[in-house]
């Protein structure tokens, strides 16, 4: 952990050894340090923090390219994003697209989203209320759509914007976007057509996360957050035909707003769903949920999570206790066991 009471918006990993934690912070913009830091209060009395600040104002979404992990995309709100290299002198280069010459002016999210393709990690992607596109890491992007959202009335803070972007981990080019008042899309050309995908999901609800399968090129995952709304059911869902029809998979999950879900990069039947209650946990499909909680605090609100391909671990970016990693192999094993998953069925079926 950074420091035990630090609110992290979204987390990231490079790939190093050993691999690096990044991520923004509510009112303590963007850092980064390796994943085997242990806190030690004489931090406090040499000034030495292990974890180094990348830039400040409200730390947001952070991508890294894992050729070097040392080319960094990170920012603050409301999309004010830059591309730096680690070690290197200077602010970086910025990655915000403007607007068109005569277009309206572009919204966007106080959590803007961006996106390195890990097809072709100089493509990078970035969302306002449009779906942008760059093949040379952000020194040039073109808005691939028009506006994606239902171009609501306006505020005093953007609202119509995009909130979560995802690629598919199998196929270059196939996309998806959520917005903060409830659509969903795919594109399955690389962004410059687009399908509307949410007609048979509550409507108007925060997307707050779209996750591409890593098994099957149709799967797709979203969540939903009603906290808005003011209602603060759990909304997850499945599709398996690229958001054509959904199915929901929120099952035993509490009554908790929904930030996160992401899949298990070697069992498909895992599924992992961070709340403003905490971090749970799915062995088959979504069917049931079970919470993760041991070491962490009651009750803290997982906003990200990311699981480190190569040392199997979960990274969570908790908002208000830091960070917490932990490994996932022993879950692994035990989704994997027939006798424990009848089981689980069984006590499922049971409480029906």
């Amino acid at each position: 952990m950074i420091m035990a009471n630090i609110q992290f918006y979204s987390v990231a990993v490079d790939m190093a050894k050993p691999y690096n934690v990044y991520g923004g912070l509510q009112d303590n913009g963007t850092w980064f340090g390796s994943s085997n830091t242990k806190e030690n209060y004489r931090w406090f009395d040499s000034g030495e923090n292990p974890f180094k600040s990348i830039n400040g104002g409200d730390g947001m979404q952070v991508q890294v390219d894992w050729r070097d992990n040392k080319t960094v995309y990170s920012g603050s709100q409301f999309g004010m994003y830059s591309r730096q290299t680690l070690g290197t002198p200077g602010r970086g280069t910025s990655v915000r697209p403007a607007r068109d010459l005569g277009d309206p002016a572009l919204r966007y999210n106080w959590q803007t989203p961006i996106l390195l393709s890990r097809h072709q990690q100089d493509v990078f992607y970035y969302g306002s209320n449009k779906f942008h596109r760059s093949f040379n890491r952000g020194d040039s992007m073109v808005a691939m759509s028009g506006d994606l959202t239902t171009n609501p009335a306006q505020g005093d803070v953007p609202f119509g914007t995009l909130s979560t972007i995802s690629e598919s981990p199998l196929r270059f080019g196939l996309l998806y976007i959520g917005t903060d008042d409830g659509n969903i899309q795919v594109s399955k050309d690389g962004g410059y057509s687009w399908t509307m995908i949410t007609k048979k999901l509550p409507k108007g609800l925060y997307v707050s996360r779209v996750t591409a399968s890593t098994y099957s090129e149709g799967r797709v995952y979203a969540s939903l957050n009603g906290y808005r709304n003011d209602h603060f059911a759990a909304y997850v869902f499945v599709s398996d035909d690229y958001g054509a029809n959904w199915r929901p998979i929120q099952s035993n999950l509490p009554q908790e707003p929904v930030n996160v879900v992401k899949e298990d990069p070697t069992q498909d039947n895992v599924i992992y769903v961070g709340t403003d209650g905490g971090l749970y946990v799915s062995i088959d499909g979504g069917a049931s949920y079970m919470m993760w909680n041991k070491g962490l605090p009651y009750s803290v609100p997982v906003h990200d999570l990311v699981i480190h391909p190569r040392e199997n671990e979960i990274v969570l970016g908790t908002h208000g206790r830091s960070i917490y990693i932990a490994s996932v192999s022993d879950l692994q094993k035990l989704a994997k066991d027939p006798a424990y998953r009848e089981k689980r069925a069984k006590e499922i079926a049971d409480q029906k």
